[in-house]
């Protein structure tokens, strides 16, 4: 799954996300504290705090995910019915 990165505020020491970036989703989980979390392809996904407790992954509110497909709706213009 493909997301794009929407906050990048406040992030662990280690941590290598960048507002606006896409990121592929390698797998995800429930963390300890319930917050589905992403590990990301191709960055650190795990590390210390400041406080040296141990982070994995990337909690999933930061991203958005992308759809491979865009669905629009048209609506079709009705033609007067003659009779």
């Amino acid at each position: 799954m493909e997301v794009l990165c929407i906050n990048a505020d406040k992030l662990p020491l280690g941590a290598e996300l960048e507002e606006g970036k896409t990121y592929i989703v390698e797998s995800e989980f429930i963390n300890n504290f319930d917050q589905r979390v992403y590990i990301i392809k191709g960055i650190p996904n795990k590390g210390r705090t400041r406080f040296g407790l141990p982070w994995i992954g990337y909690r999933a509110d930061r991203f958005v995910p992308i759809q491979e497909q865009s669905i629009s709706v048209k609506q079709k213009k009705q033609e007067p019915i003659l009779n």
